[in-house]
């Protein structure tokens, strides 16, 4: 533990370092390369933990630049798109990017298909040359739906300005932002208008925001707790919404989703899905080490992956029959059709599979040990309070997992049961209605001001220090490399030797001006 310790106060002081040198880029009037420099500060927090999930520091220099005088804001960038429904209440959506993969996507997309009856426009404020998500443009109604601040030469000041005069034509901005996107806080922070709803997606990790947010939207319990015991923001200031679903009917059986998967459908299939990282090891143990004697002493079993690539360990299981590893896919329904039990990520939960996998009634399992601190890294949500399996250690979700196995009554039961608990959270309109009752309710907030973020190195810090640190946005290389296209040529050539220098393959295109960037895309997506 005093290792973690002292990793913890590495990275403190480095972040402090970060953020000092923005405070000094803005009293010197560079208020451009002093946002840059926020950005940086906060992606280094968020992939390298501090022991704090907010600074008041931080929050306060966005403050700061909020106050100043913005660039003019071009007329494409922010021109108010005109209502699709006459009288329909304005919701804009505020996106850092949206791709095909990854559950703040499809929480987007969702939201927009589930609340029909008010008018959604979708801004993004850093999508570079990655594609739209499909699912994101179909619930919007196109192109024209969707505005993208990150024209080329647009700064992170001219991004603030265009989101600022755009925000002004709506009702309600939503914010489904990355934790270290600065430009919602530099555009609105401070500023009358519609009121700022912040979905807390990223519940686990630090981020920016606290300042410009009128309301937090949490999806689960245990992100309000962290919100409010850490982050500062006052209880009445926070809100809990289930996470939308797209509550599809099955396309097949059990056992025609195996046959497609080629599985044979007498076998037992236990699924899981999330980003790869999610099951690697952490103090010792990951998701493998955990699920593996199960599969061991039932023969008829097998392990089903998406998210890992089949490589290293996950080849090996391959490799014994014991399963498989799909990588990323752009739709995990295959995988979850089927699936006879799920059991949730670990040692890093991932939520939106496994309230989709229990949709469609099947049994769901997770890890979470006993602990007096919120459990953001475990799996909690309202509509499975009653219904969720619950394991307290390995040994017992071993135990649990090996029932289930066992005995298909079971499995039915539990399944049926927990179908039934996420339809009654979602079907029929109940998740509109939720939706209703908190853009309609809007706080009165002047006398409920933020309180000081807290600072701890304990286990639940600790935890997260092991987990993001073997990412490859980890060290001052990795998180600089997020914002690379916003650096100045010195900032890039450093960011590029420090990733050399952590062994990790520095991307060529760091080097190369962001509008070269896109036109050897353009080049290759032509000839390929």
């Amino acid at each position: 533990m005093s290792g973690t310790v002292e990793l913890l106060d590495r990275n403190w002081q480095h972040f402090e370092r970060l953020v000092a040198r923005s405070e000094r880029l803005l009293v010197a009037g560079r208020d451009e390369r002093a946002a840059v420099g926020a950005m940086q500060a906060a992606a280094y927090a968020c992939f390298n933990h501090t022991g704090l999930f907010a600074s008041d520091r931080l929050e306060n220099l966005l403050t700061a630049l909020s106050a100043r005088e913005l660039p003019t804001a071009r007329p494409a960038d922010a021109t108010i798109p005109p209502a699709s429904r006459g009288g329909a209440a304005r919701v804009l959506h505020v996106a850092t990017q949206v791709y095909d993969t990854g559950g703040h996507s499809q929480m987007l997309a969702q939201w927009i298909r589930a609340d029909e009856h008010r008018d959604h426009h979708v801004c993004l404020t850093d999508q570079a040359d990655v594609p739209v998500a499909d699912k994101v443009l179909a619930a919007v109604g196109g192109r024209a739906s969707v505005s993208t601040l990150d024209r080329p030469f647009a700064g992170l000041l001219g991004r603030a300005a265009a989101l600022r005069e755009l925000a002004s034509g709506f009702d309600h901005v939503v914010l489904h932002v990355h934790p270290h996107d600065v430009v919602p806080s530099i555009a609105l922070t401070g500023r009358a208008g519609p009121e700022v709803l912040y979905v807390n997606h990223a519940d686990h990790l630090f981020w920016v925001g606290t300042h410009v947010l009128d309301r937090l939207v949490n999806l689960r319990e245990s992100g309000q707790e962290l919100a409010v015991e850490r982050r500062g923001v006052p209880r009445e200031r926070n809100a809990v919404l289930i996470r939308p679903l797209d509550l599809r009917a099955r396309s097949q059986g059990r056992a025609e989703a195996k046959v497609a998967l080629g599985i044979d459908p007498r076998l037992v299939v236990v699924a899981s899905a999330a980003a790869a990282f999610k099951f690697e090891p952490v103090e010792g143990q990951g998701f493998l080490d955990v699920v593996l004697p199960v599969l061991e002493r039932y023969g008829d079993t097998r392990l089903l992956v998406a998210g890992p690539d089949p490589v290293g360990e996950w080849a090996a299981l391959a490799d014994r029959g014991q399963g498989l590893a799909t990588g990323l896919l752009p739709d995990v329904r295959p995988v979850l059709e089927a699936a006879d039990v799920y059991v949730d990520s670990y040692p890093f939960s991932s939520l939106t599979s496994m309230l989709e996998a229990a949709a469609l009634g099947t049994p769901v399992i997770t890890l979470r040990a006993p602990s007096q601190e919120p459990a953001v890294l475990d799996a909690d949500t309202p509509e499975l309070a009653d219904h969720l399996q619950v394991a307290s250690s390995s040994q017992d979700l071993r135990l649990r997992l090996g029932s289930l196995v066992d005995d298909a009554r079971l499995r039915q039961a539990l399944g049926e049961d927990t179908a039934q608990a996420v339809r009654e959270a979602h079907a029929d309109g109940a998740w509109r209605r939720s939706v209703d009752s908190l853009l309609e309710q809007r706080v009165a907030l002047p006398g409920v001001p933020l309180t000081p973020a807290t600072r701890r190195t304990g286990r639940l810090d600790a935890r997260v220090a092991l987990l993001m640190g073997g990412g490859r946005h980890a060290g001052t290389g990795g998180s600089s490399a997020v914002i690379a296209p916003l650096l100045s040529w010195q900032e890039r050539i450093v960011t590029v030797r420090e990733l050399v220098r952590a062994r990790r393959r520095p991307a060529a295109l760091l080097l190369v001006p962001a509008s070269w960037v896109r036109v050897v895309k353009r080049v290759r997506a032509a000839a390929g």
